[in-house]
């Protein structure tokens, strides 16, 4: 995941630059020359495209909302960095000197005496370095979606490849009898969603087709499912992902609980222990 975030703010840093040299002002002040105006144009369509891409990798890999939030936040920095880097470039434009202002008729209100150059210069600086710091707090402290994490469940699924996780990573909730209950989601890769009609989830293979499980609400990427846990989950129970092509072909595909919810076998595991400490209890005190 980090690739990507360092592939985003390098291929907008790209896109800035070849912006700048699109511009005559910029160019002059980078290369000490105006490029000719098809070498501008060519600039100017590649750095837009550059842009895109980062937009593109931003959406693929982090999905619609995430994915443009972190395009604009990266964008940011990028550019931050090209307007720190700038005053840096060995090649610096020459100064242009302004001419002075006329003075005005009349009696002038005293102007107020300018901040000192040093002291709006820190204050800009702080500025600039407050936007990226917080962009990257904002960053670190935003979950990771589940099928993105690195304990997401890859398999294949008859013709078709998946991703399974947990949508977080607590132990199961009790609802009404203390009934257990997960919440799942799975993704098919995008060629492999639009063969498909139905897939269920459930613990323990499933009889027939009409106990397949309960099926997996969504589309198009990303489908979610609530199961019930039965009272006997062990660290051996498995996961039956039942997929019905729009063929009318019915393929399954196991994945093993322990893999995918850890903390919900330990939590079984808890359970079962306790009915055993206190049955020992009272053998001992006779």
């Amino acid at each position: 995941m980090t690739l990507i975030h360092i592939a985003i703010l390098l291929v907008s840093l790209a896109g800035f630059a070849a912006l700048a040299l699109a511009t005559e002002r910029h160019a002059e002040h980078l290369l000490r020359r105006v490029p000719a105006p098809q070498w501008r144009l060519l600039a100017r369509v590649v750095g837009w495209v550059l842009l895109a891409i980062a937009l593109a990798l931003g959406i693929v890999y982090m999905g619609t909302g995430l994915g443009i939030t972190l395009w604009l936040g990266w964008l940011s920095i990028a550019a931050l960095a090209l307007v720190f880097a700038f005053p840096k470039w060995p090649w610096q434009p020459k100064e242009r000197v302004k001419p002075a202002r006329p003075a005005k008729a009349g009696a002038a209100a005293p102007a107020l005496p300018p901040a000192p150059p040093r002291a709006r210069r820190w204050i800009a600086a702080a500025l600039l370095v407050a936007v990226p710091v917080v962009f990257l707090l904002t960053l670190k402290s935003t979950p990771i979606a589940p099928l993105l994490r690195a304990d997401a469940v890859a398999g294949q699924v008859g013709p078709w490849s998946f991703r399974l996780a947990e949508s977080n990573r607590n132990v199961p909730d009790l609802v009404a009898m203390d009934i257990p209950m997960k919440s799942y989601q799975v993704r098919f890769c995008e060629d492999c969603d639009a063969q498909i009609r139905a897939a269920y989830l459930k613990v323990n293979k499933p009889r027939s087709l009409r106990a397949a499980g309960i099926v997996l609400n969504g589309a198009r990427w990303n489908r979610s499912v609530d199961i019930q846990l039965p009272a006997n989950t062990t660290p051996d129970s498995i996961l039956w992902l039942t997929v019905v092509g729009k063929d009318g072909e019915m393929h399954q595909a196991q994945v093993r609980l322990a893999d995918v919810s850890p903390a919900t076998v330990a939590w079984f595991k808890q359970r079962e222990d306790k009915p055993q400490a206190g049955r020992e209890a009272p053998q001992q005190a006779q």
